[in-house]
C-alpha cells in the first residue's frame, strides 16, 4: 500500500471515530469506551501527522 492509501485510510478510520462520537450517533458510549476511542482518534491522527512528515 502506498503512503497517500495508508494515510487515507488512517483518516477515514478517524472520521469513523469522530462519527461514533458525535450527535448523530445511534448508541451512547460509556465514559470508559469514549475514552478507549478518543486514545484511538488521537493515534491515528498522530500516524497520518508522521505518514505527511515522510512524504515531504
Amino acid at each position: 500500500m502506498s503512503q497517500i492509501s495508508e494515510a487515507k485510510a488512517s483518516v477515514e478510520e478517524i472520521l469513523n471515530g469522530l462519527r461514533r462520537l458525535g450527535p448523530n450517533r445511534v448508541v451512547a458510549l460509556s465514559t470508559h469506551k469514549t475514552k478507549e476511542l478518543i486514545a484511538e482518534i488521537e493515534a491515528q491522527a498522530e500516524n497520518v501527522a508522521k505518514q505527511l512528515d515522510a512524504m515531504e
